[in-house]
């Protein structure tokens, strides 16, 4: 063969290389590591893991597989330590909240209820009545997606059902969703209601009256992290 048919030879082997390099990339190194979830569900550790992993990385692509609480991840070692410092980070206990309940009867004392001090003047700013006393309390725990259920008052008068729902807290800072049900002890329903509470404050969650003669009655909440 001539030399010019070498060179000519040579130069295009040389860009059919390049091209293929450019096409696929370079190669990349990739390491397995497995992961043991102690809280997390197994679905929610993937979602969170999912955008370090690049499954459509050509000739290195990433993988993921489950099984159970063990999350194995394929991928290369920078990325497997940002999955890591994710896992440990969300990977966490469930926080529990503890849910004070009171209802608060109106017109029930014409003296400061000290068992009520905390809200009192709040009272006064969004009622008219004369006097308020506590009427029945209750205090539950629970973590999201859980439902809690006690009776209250020295009778057993009040039936009172919490479904926490969402919890966002921050150190003993946050909030709490919560949806309550107060039903009398005979199963008539009193009051019923969905909010948004900021943990650390009580919050004035609405009034009725559980009969049409009664007294009108009054449910606050006061909502904290269980622990702080």
């Amino acid at each position: 063969m001539k030399t010019g048919a070498l060179f000519a030879a040579a130069a295009f082997l040389a860009a059919v290389a390049w091209l293929f390099v450019a096409r696929v990339g370079p190669s990349v190194n990739l390491d397995t590591q497995t992961f043991e979830l102690q809280y997390l569900d197994i679905d929610a550790a993937i979602g969170l893991v999912d955008p370090y992993v690049y499954h459509d990385r050509p000739e290195s692509p990433g993988r993921i597989s489950a099984a159970r609480n063990l999350l194995t991840v394929r991928e290369t070692t920078d990325n497997l330590e940002k999955i890591a410092r994710v896992l440990l980070e969300y990977d966490t206990p469930p926080t529990t909240v503890q849910l004070r309940f009171q209802v608060i009867e109106a017109n029930g004392a014409d003296y400061s209820d000290p068992a009520i001090a905390n809200v009192e003047s709040v009272l006064r700013q969004l009622f008219r009545f004369e006097g308020y006393r506590l009427s029945a309390e209750a205090v539950m725990g629970g973590v999201e997606g859980s439902r809690v259920t006690q009776v209250m008052g020295d009778d057993a008068q009040y039936r009172l059902s919490a479904y926490i729902s969402n919890v966002r807290t921050s150190g003993d800072s946050g909030i709490v969703n919560i949806n309550v049900d107060l039903q009398t002890s005979w199963g008539s329903a009193v009051f019923e209601t969905s909010a948004n509470v900021r943990i650390g404050q009580t919050m004035v969650l609405g009034s009725t009256r559980a009969r049409p003669d009664a007294s009108t009655i009054i449910l606050t909440v006061l909502p904290e992290v269980a622990g702080s």
